[in-house]
């Protein structure tokens, strides 16, 4: 399922004539630099709940661009909302297919300046639902009564009383003697 929410937005983002890029990732990875403007960014976490056998969807999605000197701020959140919107219509309009119903409740929250690169747009709050789209008839297939974990421990073992007198933990941290004045 969280795949399906990628692929949908990747999707829009990918077949949109005015974007140059997708990306799903947490919000302090963006302004790196090394991103390609305008962009659609699909913020990691996604967020959801269960109601009965439908799932209701919270996503979080911006439309950036870097300003420059032909386009004002307001211009490029302009449209990035107008993109935005298009972005979202679109889902509405092939939500069958998509297997997605947009909630009609969503915002939206103009940028500037914003992270490192000094981004400006808008990002959007979008909630929908999706079906549960587990085959309950394979179930039982997932799980095995007779399992048992494996025997592991968190930390290897070491001998507590060696054969000879001396030991080496090859399993220690190095010590470093680096300079801290010159």
């Amino acid at each position: 399922m969280i795949n399906s929410i990628i692929d949908i937005f990747n999707t829009q983002a990918r077949q949109h004539k005015t974007l140059k890029a997708f990306y799903y990732e947490r919000n302090y990875e963006l302004g790196s630099g090394k991103d390609l403007y305008p962009l659609l960014w699909l913020e990691d976490p996604l967020t959801g709940h269960n109601r009965g056998n439908v799932f209701s969807n919270s996503v979080n999605f911006s439309i950036l661009f870097l300003p420059g000197k032909e386009h004002s701020v307001a211009g490029l959140q302009n449209l990035a909302f107008s993109i935005g919107l298009n972005i979202i219509e679109r889902i509405k309009k092939h939500g069958s297919e998509l297997g997605v119903s947009l909630q009609p409740d969503w915002n939206y929250l103009t940028l500037s300046n914003y992270y490192d690169d000094n981004a400006c747009g808008c990002r959007f709050s979008v909630n929908f639902t999706q079906a549960n789209m587990q085959d309950l008839c394979l179930i039982d297939e997932q799980f095995d009564a007779g399992k048992q974990f494996e025997g592991t421990c968190a930390l290897k073992g070491f001998d507590l009383s060696p054969a000879n007198t001396c030991e080496v933990f090859t399993d220690k941290f190095p010590v470093f003697d680096l300079k801290t004045r010159r």
